[in-house]
């Protein structure tokens, strides 16, 4: 349980909770005997602003020890991918035949993994055509797609670009060699600057991911990795403090051999925020909870706090409005329509036999207790740093979390006009927390739980997250 903490006080909670996203809603009951055809035959169109398209590929060269997302072994050409992708385009055309899934334009395309640049130039152009053929892209305003450095080539990034990819994200994670090997980066920093020249020629826009918060990192080690990550030149980077929680064992491992002890959750506060002032001193301005974008030669980082001439448009339909949707496809990928989660069958070897074999897929299903008119409020205003008003029912709204924001104001962490809320600097510093003060107590539940269980996870080791309760002077006399 975590505790909001009034008062005159940088430290607004009295603990910082050990990650930084999750789903909404994350209640529910689980249903075992609908079937794709019963679900995706029912999904409503009416009252939906857009949706989104998410695509797995659970391949990688190599393993690294900080991830625990789905995925397995895998190298370009190997045959099992070639499997997985005709198994992936049977999904497709499955969806396609679904008006229901089908008439509402799509907005953004994220291919995640896994590798994605593990496909083949081929099997990118297949998948391509593929979407073209069954789903509506007359909208579409972005289309990413996650690469690992050491699988990218020339014919990769051409295939990317005909099909209509215009934006690159590759995993840096780290300049420091300690680091690069305890997280099990095989590329070398030669290739990662290599590959950022070869994404400018193809591609109109490039990031990377950065982590921060390792165990025994200092100060001086976390700003030349800053320093390194804006020499680069690309237009946005994403920067993450480390969720230790759901992190690998041996990576901890690791961490004991060389000596190297958790850093606080104090720490690592004091990291993000000695963060922003460096990305600022550096030219860029946040646009989100982790996400920075370069400004303008000359231009200063606006007012308000958070940048709005930026978005990742992907990331408005996995942590936005309720009316903006996300379909996803391949093992393990998770769609949120109307008030249910779907998660498509976590087993690949199933998932690519029922497909093949059965032209099905086995999902998972939770549903809420009604359409989550509240997640716009819930995880797009701390995460992007605004709220229009206007997009939100307020007549489904329970008057508590009314109540949750107007003393988010009176505490200084949103501030609020006619047509908005803002988050303001102190409130970024809390945006992770502050999505689990405004969610109900059923998810902060499902979340208290589901860190207790992490933390019971043997070998993982983490540092203490509770805040100092900081008194005013003249009560500390």
């Amino acid at each position: 349980m975590i505790n909001l903490m009034p008062g005159k006080t940088l430290m607004k909670f009295d603990r910082q909770l050990p990650f930084y996203n999750w789903l909404y809603p994350m209640k529910g009951q689980e249903l075992d005997t609908v079937t794709h055809d019963e679900f995706h035959s029912g999904m409503r169109t009416e009252g939906v602003r857009s949706r989104a398209l998410y695509f797995h590929i659970p391949f990688c060269d190599t393993i690294c020890t900080f991830c625990t997302l789905n995925r397995g072994l895998g190298s370009t050409g190997d045959e099992q991918i070639e499997t997985y992708v005709q198994a992936l385009l049977k999904e497709i055309a499955l969806k396609g035949r679904y008006a229901e899934a089908t008439s509402i334009p799509i907005r953004a395309i994220f291919f995640g993994g896994g590798t994605p640049t593990t496909l083949t130039a081929g099997q990118i152009t297949r998948i391509g055509q593929a979407v073209r053929d069954h789903f509506d892209l007359s909208q579409l305003q972005e289309f990413t797609f996650e690469a690992e450095v050491k699988s990218v080539t020339e014919e990769k990034c051409a295939a990317m670009r005909d099909i209509g990819v215009d934006k690159v994200r590759f995993g840096l994670q780290s300049f420091d060699p300690l680091y690069r090997e305890l997280f099990n980066i095989t590329a070398t920093i030669e290739q990662e600057y290599a590959a950022v020249e070869l994404f400018k020629r193809y591609f109109e826009h490039t990031s990377f991911d950065m982590i921060y918060g390792m165990h025994g990192q200092t100060f001086e080690q976390f700003s030349r990795d800053i320093e390194y990550a804006t020499s680069l030149g690309t237009p946005t980077m994403e920067l993450y403090p480390i969720s230790n929680v759901v992190t690998q064992a041996p990576l901890h491992r690791s961490y004991e051999a060389r000596g190297l002890k958790p850093l606080s959750f104090i720490d690592k506060m004091a990291m993000t925020i000695y963060l922003n002032q460096y990305m600022r001193a550096s030219g860029f301005q946040q646009h989100n909870g982790h996400g920075y974008v370069r400004l303008p030669q000359g231009q200063r980082p606006t007012t308000p706090f958070i940048s709005r001439d930026y978005l990742n448009l992907y990331n408005t339909h996995t942590w936005s409005y309720h009316d903006d949707e996300l379909i996803g496809l391949g093992n393990s990928a998770i769609s949120q329509v109307a008030n249910y989660t779907v998660m498509n069958d976590e087993n690949r070897v199933t998932y690519v036999k029922n497909l093949l074999e059965n032209d099905d897929v086995k999902i998972n299903i939770t549903v809420g207790d009604g359409i989550p008119y509240e997640r716009g409020v819930i995880l797009h205003l701390p995460y992007f740093g605004w709220l229009d008003k206007s997009r939100i029912a307020w007549e489904h709204i329970p008057g508590e979390l009314t109540d949750k924001l107007a003393l988010l104001v009176s505490e200084g962490m949103l501030e609020e006009d006619e047509k908005e809320f803002r988050i303001t600097e102190l409130g970024w510093v809390w945006y992770a927390n502050m999505m689990y003060y405004l969610s109900p107590a059923s998810d902060q539940k499902v979340l208290d739980e589901f860190t207790a269980l992490k933390r019971r996870t043997k070998g993982l080791t983490d540092g203490d997250d509770r805040m100092l309760p900081l008194l005013p002077m003249a009560s500390a006399r």
